[in-house]
């Protein structure tokens, strides 16, 4: 834990209580943890459900459940009318359905009365036997019971999933298409092949039972909104062949680019462009050509193929269409990542010439500037930048424009002149440039000698604690002037702060309290003890869904209390990327930028998740702070282990597959697939040596490592050549790709905080 004020009295109380199992487990207070060495029923049952925590070697996903089984067998012998015996069997139940349904099912069967809270749980597992067994009306029954035995259960968009399945099973049509049916009443994800089944078992049926013109339907629906899965594949085969008379499907221009779309929102780019070449080659509306046209464009970007996407845009900017204002700025980004600039200037003369907006005009002359600037035309940079800083619209763009006026001006050493186009920027309340230009007016005044430097670094982190900027003017502070730079308060520089309100007050009777009290007889109550039972049971991942949806209600209610101890308690069970992404959402100024009143201990825990740290150990040679791969996880994914980026980067850290393949031949791992990417202990493993190797490459140096990391080691080795000489705050600043230097930052910021949060750890006792 980290030494802070006290988190109020409900909070802690409804954490502790959740965990305190799970703590006890991990530090061994209870006793002996072997299994002949625990001494009461509830001792062995936690010895039982969490094996890892007791055994000095990590163990695999078999030798965990097995060694589960054998410590729930034995607990189950030794006490078998207590409690933990019943629980033992329900989680060996739950642990054998695929391993051997049958006893799965009389395991389940035998404990269903025990546990009334979970009843939809219980009947799910169930069915999941009775499936796994062949008995598929059984199952489907079974399946059928979780919408009648807890109101508003939060498996019902599985289980009437699984009931389709069952019935589809079964060969029961009719009872196929009204489960359907409710199955995709639920929210769909395009990604999630579970729908797509749906759709093909519903269209199956419809065939089945002579409603062709509804199998159709479905099979359309199908191949637009699922395209990447199997089944949109055997979809397009069926309507190809026609069926019944019918004459064979074939998509108008509408369908393929819906597809396309839908692709595009996928990150498969590739698939994307295949489809609009095909709605581009039906002959389409205009309207429609010139919208598949950007889109075409827009992927071959996303793909690096910045000369076809320049005749995309070329072409379609000639067309004088609705489109053409945003191929025309879409040319221009292309012309300066290509370093084009005889091509992106004679672009900007013509402006006048086209139907742009305001902000359009801007972003082309921001783009001139930029590439002017990268041709150290310092001073024609300056005027294109005064000229949208004047003009241009909306203020997020006048702000650019502004600060990257006063970065040439300071690049060029002219600090007092860059001071004053700097000073307006920060007297505006808010501005997400303040720290920016705090932190480089405190670099220029130091430049010539100004004293007031050191009250700029202290005013910047007195506004903006837990910024990047300053983390940078800690370093500058020396430790007298890091003594003195606190407000009337008492919040250092950066530091923890000394005086909190806590995130929930002794005499407050919000939700939290209520629902802990037991005073609410609600969804949320059922909801809260079902997380706890499961959590209980060594069920993370169910605890976890209970409490997820727990957020969700709560989030409709934009209760911030009860928001940021349901994600306290995801955290606890190891949900880390559904804990963190409920704090950022709620908290992201006050834990990343200002602090303030917020912060408590709890939710730094929350928002810097350490659960993966041993993990990371395990597959570390040592060449890499542990910490600083864990920034990257927090940066490049929030811990989604299904993460894929827009450019196809896949899981914890973000791999490539190409880059994984190349690491996996360097250091002799077994092959590695884009689906192993997708496995957390397979991903860390490769983007831990590929850190290592860029940490070689750049000699150690950190900022051009993680640099690389997002950017390639090529360019960034050439930014090195180009920026020889430069301060590394400087060199960041100057890094040319703005998704780079915003990455290295947010980098560079988690790490410091991860260390800065480490360091204030209580040992374990």
């Amino acid at each position: 834990m980290l030494y802070t004020s006290s988190l109020a009295p409900f909070l802690l109380v409804v954490i502790a209580s959740f965990s305190a199992d799970w703590a006890l487990a991990q530090t061994g207070e209870r006793g002996e943890w072997s299994a002949e060495g625990c001494e009461t029923a509830e001792d062995c049952f936690m010895a039982a459900v969490w094996p890892k925590e007791q055994v000095g070697n990590p163990l695999t996903k078999e030798q965990d459940i097995a060694l589960k089984l054998e410590r729930l067998r034995r607990l189950m012998e030794r006490f078998p009318h207590s409690l933990w015996a019943k629980r033992a069997q329900l989680v060996r139940g739950v642990l054998l359905i695929q391993r051997d349904p049958a006893q799965a099912r009389m395991d389940l069967r035998a404990v269903q009365q025990e546990f009334p809270m979970l009843q939809d749980y219980v009947w799910y597992w169930i069915g999941e036997a009775l499936a796994a067994l062949g008995e598929a009306q059984e199952a489907a029954l079974a399946f059928e019971s979780v919408f009648h035995s807890v109101l508003e259960s939060s498996l019902r968009p599985r289980a009437a999933w699984r009931a389709t399945e069952a019935w589809y099973q079964a060969s029961r049509c009719p009872e196929v298409i009204a489960w359907a049916k409710k199955a995709l009443t639920f929210p769909v994800d395009k990604k999630d092949a579970t729908s797509a089944r749906i759709w093909f078992r519903l269209a199956d049926c419809y065939t089945r039972t002579n409603q062709r013109n509804e199998a159709r339907e479905a099979l359309m629906t199908l191949w637009v909104t699922f395209p990447a899965t199997e089944e949109a594949k055997q979809a397009a085969l069926l309507l190809a062949q026609g069926d019944g008379g019918q004459e064979p499907w074939v998509p108008k221009p509408e369908d393929t680019y819906a597809r396309a779309q839908t692709l595009m929102g996928q990150a498969l780019y590739v698939e994307a462009i295949e489809e609009l070449k095909r709605v581009l080659a039906q002959t389409p509306p205009a309207a429609l050509a010139s919208e598949a046209k950007l889109k075409l464009g827009i992927a071959q970007v996303r793909l690096k193929r910045y000369d076809q996407a320049r005749a995309t845009f070329q072409e379609l900017a000639e067309e004088r269409t609705a489109q053409s204002s945003d191929a025309i700025v879409w040319l221009a980004r292309v012309y300066l990542r290509q370093g084009d600039g005889d091509k992106l200037l004679a672009l900007s003369r013509t402006i006048a010439q086209w139907p742009l907006s305001v902000e359009q005009k801007g972003l082309i002359n921001l783009f001139v500037g930029m590439w002017l600037e990268d041709q150290a035309q310092f001073e024609e940079a300056i005027t294109q930048y005064e000229l949208v800083a004047q003009r241009g619209d909306p203020a997020s763009l006048r702000l650019e424009a502004r600060w990257r006026q006063g970065w040439v001006l300071y690049r060029l050493g002219q600090y007092r002149s860059a001071l004053r186009v700097w000073q307006p920027m920060v007297e505006q309340p808010n501005s997400e440039w303040a720290p920016q230009v705090l932190y480089w007016m405190g670099r220029a005044s130091g430049l010539i000698g100004d004293p007031q430097a050191k009250n700029l670094f202290a005013s910047l982190c007195q506004r903006y604690p837990y910024t990047y900027y300053c983390q940078l003017a800690q370093e500058r502070l020396d430790a007298s002037a890091n003594k003195t730079a606190v407000d009337s308060e008492g919040a250092e520089c950066g530091a923890w702060p000394t005086r909190q309100t806590p995130l929930l007050t002794d005499d407050q009777s919000d939700s939290v309290a209520r629902l802990w009290r037991g005073q609410w007889n609600s969804e949320q109550d059922s909801a809260y003890r079902r997380a706890a039972e499961l959590h209980l049971l060594g069920l993370e991942q169910e605890a976890a869904r209970e409490l997820t949806h727990l957020a969700e209600v709560y989030a409709t209610k934009n209760d911030a209390q009860a928001v940021a101890s349901v994600a306290v308690l995801l955290h606890k069970v190891g949900a880390y990327h559904d804990a963190l992404r409920l704090v950022r959402a709620k908290f992201r100024d006050q834990l990343e930028r200002s602090g303030g009143s917020l912060v408590n201990e709890a939710l730094w825990e929350v928002a810097y998740p350490v659960g993966l740290i041993p993990m990371i150990t395990r597959h570390n040679g040592g060449g890499v702070d542990p910490f600083l791969v864990a920034a990257i996880i927090r940066e490049e994914s929030q811990y989604d282990r299904q993460a894929v980026s827009q450019v196809g980067a896949i899981g914890l850290m973000q791999i490539m597959p190409a880059t994984a393949k190349e690491v996996a031949q360097r250091y002799g791992f077994p092959a590695v697939t884009r689906d192993d990417l997708f496995d957390e202990e397979t991903n860390v493993r490769i983007g831990i040596r590929y850190l290592e190797h860029l940490l070689a490459r750049f000699y150690g140096n950190l900022v051009h490592a993680i640099a690389a990391y997002n950017a390639g080691p090529l360019v960034v080795q050439s930014w090195v050549v180009a920026f020889q000489g430069r301060s590394e705050d400087e060199f960041v600043e100057l890094i040319p790709f703005q998704e780079t230097r915003h990455y290295v930052k947010r980098v560079l910021r988690s790490y410091q905080e991860y260390r800065r949060l480490n360091s204030l750890r209580k040992p374990l006792s």
